[in-house]
Formats: C-alpha cells, structure tokens, sequence
C-alpha cells in the first residue's frame, strides 16, 4: 500500500548535444562573441568576435561538435591553449539575444579535404562541443511591430500602423553618470534643412502657397488634418500639459474660387454640432488658433490658422504664418514599441548627428567595429535627440473598427542605447536602436516656440504609441480568433462530409 511513496521521480528532458546543434544551425548566426566562463590569474574573459565554419552556407559541424575561428582578442603564440576550458558564444537572432555554454577540446589543423568544401578558407579552427542548452536572452520589456525585415519572411510586417520618422538634433546632452533633469525648458531643436521663406508675410501670399500646393491635388484628396490645442492660462506655476484635440480629416473648400476674402473655408469637422445638456469642445470659436497638417508628394506641411467665423456647415480662417514642411531628415524606421524604435543609419544620418566627430570613412563601406567607430558611437549615445513620426493607417473596411485615433504628429526625445550589425544580400547595414525619453509638456503653435519636456522613461508609455498597440492587440486578438472560427468550421463540415459517406 506504500508503494505510491516509493515511485521514482520523473527525469527531465536527457540533455543532447546533437539537438542543440541542430538549433543553433536553424538560427545560422554568421559569429558570436566568445566569453570565456573562468578567466582565471589574468582576469581575461572576453576573447572577442570568431566565425562558425560554414559549408553550403550552413555552420559545419562534426557530430556533436562546432568549429570556430580564432576570436580577435586570443594571441594564438602565447594564450592560445583553452583546452577543456568552458566558454559562453553570444549572438543575435532577429535582434535577439541567444548564448550558448560549450566545451573546447583544442584547436586543430583542419584536413585539406575539409578546407576544399568550405564557405571560406581556414587551415585551423578551434573545436567545441555544448554543454548548455541554446537560451535567448531577451530582457525587451516592450512588443515590437516590425516594418522592414529585409526579406526575412520569417519576420512578420505589422502594416496596419506605419510611421514617416525624420530625426532633428538638439542643444542638450544626456548626462554621463546620474539621472537626466526631470523638466527641459530651454532645449534648442536643431533642423537637418533650414528654411526660410524669404518675405515678410502677408496673409494673401500664405493662402496663395497653400492654394498651389492643393490645387495639384486631386479634388477628393484636398483636405487637411487640424487639430486644436487647450493650454493652461491659470496663474500656477505649474501648467498642465497642453491637450490635443483631434478634429479628424476636414476638407478644404472653394479653392478653384477667387475670393474677396483674405481667408480660407473649411468643412465643418464631424466631430462638431450640438450636444444636448453640455458644450462641445470640438466646436470653434472665433478667436481660437488651429493648426492644420497635411501631406504633399512626401514632404509634411503645417500651418497656423485663426478662426475668423464658425458657420453651421463650414469654417472660416486665415493664415497666421506661412506654411512650414518638416525639416528634420528622413530615416527608415525598422520597427517600433511603446517605449522605443529601431531605425537605419546610414551615412547622412551619422554625419548629421556627428559633425565633426564623425569617422572619415562613413561614405565608403565602414568598419564600424573599430576603436574609432566605438568612440563615435559612444558620443551618438550622450546625444538627446528629437523624433518626429507621422502615422499612416491602413484599416480596411472589415476591420475598421480597431483602427486607432492618433495625432497627424507626434514628437519625442530619445537616446540611442545600443547598435546593431545586420548583413542582407552581402552588405551590411548599421541599425541604431533608440528609447523614448522625454515627451512634450506643450504643443508648438508658432515656428520659433520653445517647448518644456518631461522625462518620461520608465515612468510611462507615450500615450499615442500606447494608443497604437492597444487597437493592434485588439485588431490581432480578433483575426486569430477569426481564423481558428474558420479552421473549426472547416473540419466540423469535413467530418460531417465522411460522415454522409460512410452512410
């Protein structure tokens, strides 16, 4: 009756070296970092970046061993000897860390036969067999929506919320040790282009810039984004954030007509009208500023409006500046999160950002592993830097109701925290990944207004960015249960099809 008690426990999964090595040769990472587990007297651990051995494009191995070259930090006349000694290969896998603890047996001569079926020639290699499971190593706190995979199919594209990114420098440094200020209050934004109009403005030149640029467009797309900004006029000392209010897409109307009027005339916003028992604030009043957006063969426009009369159907406003276009510069945005974004830099980005501290062969095919390169990087990381996105949404009709309300721009500061290497079609591009710091406290209205930041990292996620994930976790949340609807509807009739069959 005691035999229950003296069952033996069940054994884990027996740990198979041959196994990991199959995984490791599903990932295929081209090198690893070497580490070495007990550095021992000299306190050298880190043995630097080695290449796997690979035949057909694939890592060779030999039954239930690997082959690496030589790390860069290993002197092979006078350390070379890790024989029996137990290291720690760290690589990226989709911009994921994985490691992997092995056993090195020696370095050998590799057979002349071996070095002929080789992707690159080695004569000697060190040899290795694992002792650990392969483990990623992945501490992102965030769900990243990915946008460009460099023709990894296996890389989903999140294309239901897209993003326009342009970086701008700023006047302000990251501090090297402590925390950063809570509040910025003078912080200078520094544009990639300049602009300047080149006139004094006149109210009936910023409508002639406007009409030509709207004219160009076809009738139906002749619209704008406007928004209107509530801001704090109480006394304290300390002002509430400005507050957004979105009025959506209105369209621009008469502009084929000469007008005797200086002015401009807007369709009414859907969101307006009356509202029983308590007052709209999507309703305008005259008097009150509006800022209107919108997008032209690839170039993003704003302008200050004033309301001059609020029609029942319509708008009426003018100008108060002449029209501004974005003038940060354009950078290709990889993927994004709540707390963060992944971005491209190429050549153009790295001189802006840069100046001067930018290494001289940034044109040419870089090595951005050098000293040089890691002194530059180091500098990009005390940089804080201005981010503008503008949303793009793509909801058909089917799933319209998960498309989220997002601002037409949304403004942010952030630091690059670390640097990736990724190789596609034999060249290799430098991938930057940035987390969001500061969010804006007020809404610039005029071009030469300053803004109070707030720092906001490991506090909050930034509201439009939250926005965003929560309608794609509904939106995702909603095609798989749709799609395992589907999967059971279709076994339930294959089933009830074998079923008349064998009646």
């Amino acid at each position: 009756m005691f035999d229950i008690f003296r069952r033996r426990k069940k054994k884990g999964t027996e740990f198979s070296p041959r196994q990991q090595l199959e995984r490791l040769a599903e990932l295929s990472p081209p090198s690893t970092l070497v580490n070495l587990k007990d550095p021992g007297k000299d306190g050298i651990g880190d043995l630097g970046k080695a290449f796997f051995l690979r035949r057909d494009k694939k890592i060779y191995s030999d039954g239930d061993s690997i082959y690496l070259t030589t790390p860069e930090n290993l002197k092979i006349a006078k350390d070379q000897n890790l024989n029996s000694k137990t290291v720690s290969l760290q690589f990226f896998h989709r911009r994921v860390p994985h490691t992997m603890d092995c056993r090195v047996a020696g370095r050998y001569r590799l057979l002349p036969e071996v070095v002929e079926t080789l992707d690159f020639s080695a004569k000697a290699a060190y040899k290795l067999a694992p002792i650990s499971p392969l483990k990623k190593q992945d501490k992102r706190q965030y769900l990243r929506y990915t946008l460009q995979n460099y023709g990894d199919t296996r890389i989903p594209l999140s294309t239901h919320v897209t993003f326009d990114a342009f970086i701008k420098k700023t006047s302000e440094q990251f501090p090297a040790e402590g925390a950063p200020p809570v509040l910025l209050n003078e912080l200078e934004v520094i544009p990639f282009i300049e602009e300047s109009n080149g006139q004094p403005f006149t109210t009936r030149d910023a409508i002639n810039d406007f009409r030509n640029i709207m004219l160009q467009k076809q009738p139906h797309e002749r619209s704008v984004w406007a928004s209107k900004v509530n801001k704090d006029d109480s006394g304290g000392m300390v002002k509430r954030p400005d507050e957004e209010l979105l009025l959506g897409e209105i369209n621009v109307l008469g502009l084929e007509m000469e007008s005797l009027r200086d002015v401009l005339y807007l369709k009414k916003s859907a969101k307006a009208g009356l509202k029983k028992g308590q007052n709209n604030p999507y309703n305008l009043v005259p008097g009150e500023k509006l800022l209107a957006y919108f997008r032209h063969e690839r170039n993003y426009y704003k302008m200050l409006c004033e309301v001059m009369e609020a029609r029942t159907q319509n708008e009426v406003v003018r100008p108060l500046e002449f029209m501004s276009t974005e003038a940060g510069i354009k950078t290709d945005l990889i993927d994004y999160s709540t707390g963060g974004c992944l971005i491209e830099g190429n050549s153009e980005i790295l001189m802006f950002l840069l100046g001067d501290n930018c290494p001289a062969d940034v044109n040419d095919e870089p090595n951005f592993e050098t000293d040089y390169w890691q002194t530059a990087f180091a500098e990009l990381s005390t940089q804080m830097i201005h981010l503008t996105f503008y949303p793009t949404l793509h909801f058909p009709d089917a799933v319209k109701q998960f498309c989220p309300e997002l601002p037409f721009k949304i403004d942010v500061l952030g630091q690059v925290i670390r640097h990736y290497l990724h190789e596609y079609k034999e060249k290799t591009f430098l991938q930057l990944g940035l987390q969001f710091a500061y969010e804006p406290q007020q809404i610039s209205m005029h071009k030469d207004d300053y803004v109070n930041w707030r720092y906001s990292r490991h506090i909050k996620d930034n509201p439009a960015f939250k926005e965003a994930h929560s309608h794609l976790s509904q939106l995702y949340g909603f095609l798989e249960n749709q799609s395992l609807a589907s999967g059971n509807a279709r076994r339930q009739r294959k089933t009830t099809g074998e079923g008349d069959d064998q009646q």
